[in-house]
């Protein structure tokens, strides 16, 4: 049996450019973002030939079924289907989730990262980080043809406060943004999150963006501008973090352009009132639509900005550093089988 955990990231800059679409072109893509202490979890089993079912998932709905065609998780057939060989069957798989899905804190790519990486170290090879990374790029878009970027895989499999640099050669360069304790407490702490009660797809919303690319070269470039300008800020500790509060602002009213999807009049009122009582700038997490929104508020502030926004659901995080990694990998407490067809990588 193993259980593997993945974080929730939330991204601070550059959203969009992490898309091949864009940075294909080429232009530069990258983003600043940080995982939190909210995660993902797969508990993957293989499953013994005494039930009337060969897979058994278990995520908004039950499934148990016979073939892996009739699994309706697509991640969990797709991957299933090309990492596994012709005879390689019976398998249990069960999600769990600190935080609701589809609410832009990259649920989607924390869950195909966690399904790899328990998938692979039942197999017996348990695969770094990179790797990881990578085939969960290869999966989301090469496998589902979804319209997705790089960075949520990245970011789930790291883990960290970190700047992703995406080239046109696939290739994807992640470096840690080292700040003193203090500083990185000091922007924690100024960080707010509050649940919109909003739930949509991201892959609509970013398929309308996407179409939008060309129309919006100028925005794209000053969205991929803000990881320079983020990077410094954070670096830098005779700047004051408010800077990167206002940052964020101008990276909302950036982002807006790109579609009209990306907001709506409840969330602007939720994000101005948030500004109203105090709150220096911030986003809505994700491609857009709904989710959560994230406020950098001094702390002074604070309690203000919580009576302002009392109808939302405020949920407190730390960042984290770790990325995914086993909960509990007990190989005696599963099949020593592995099939010869399978593809170990």
């Amino acid at each position: 049996m193993i259980i593997v955990r993945s974080p929730l990231r939330i991204s601070f800059f550059g959203g969009g450019t992490d898309h091949p679409s864009w940075f294909n072109r080429p232009e530069p893509g990258a983003v600043l973002s940080t995982t939190i202490n909210k995660y993902i979890y797969i508990q993957l089993r293989r499953l013994p030939a005494v039930f009337d079912f060969n897979y058994r998932v278990a995520w908004g709905m039950l499934e148990e079924v016979r073939c892996l065609s009739e699994i309706q998780h697509p991640v969990v057939r797709e991957a299933l289907k090309h990492y596994g060989g012709v005879d390689d069957s019976g398998y249990e798989v069960i999600y769990n989730a600190d935080l609701p899905s589809r609410t832009g804190l990259g649920s989607s790519s924390a869950f195909t990262v966690s399904l790899l990486h328990a998938y692979f170290g039942n197999l017996g090879r348990l695969c770094p980080k990179s790797v990881l990374a990578k085939e969960a790029i290869f999966v989301e878009q090469k496998l589902l043809h979804e319209t997705v970027g790089c960075q949520d895989q990245m970011a789930a499999a790291y883990g960290g406060l970190n700047r992703i640099d995406f080239q046109p050669d696939g290739n994807h360069t992640i470096r840690p943004i080292n700040i003193i304790p203090a500083r990185r407490q000091s922007l924690e702490g100024s960080l707010m999150m509050f649940f919109t009660g909003f739930t949509r797809s991201a892959e609509t919303v970013e398929k309308r963006k996407v179409q939008r690319f060309d129309e919006r070269v100028q925005e794209m470039r000053n969205i991929y501008s803000m990881v320079d300008e983020g990077e410094k800020i954070l670096t830098d500790s005779r700047r004051s973090l408010s800077e990167f509060g206002e940052l964020l602002h101008y990276a909302w009213t950036e982002k807006r352009k790109l579609d009209t999807s990306v907001s709506n009049s409840a969330i602007d009122h939720y994000y101005e009132t948030a500004r109203a009582a105090g709150a220096v700038g911030g986003k809505l997490l994700g491609a857009g639509g709904g989710g959560f929104l994230l406020m950098f508020v001094p702390p002074a502030a604070q309690p203000a900005v919580l009576r302002a926004m009392g109808e939302l659901t405020f949920v407190p995080f730390q960042m984290e550093r770790d990325g995914t990694s086993l909960v509990l990998y007990n190989p005696d407490l599963t099949s020593n089988y592995l099939p010869a067809s399978a593809k170990v990588i």
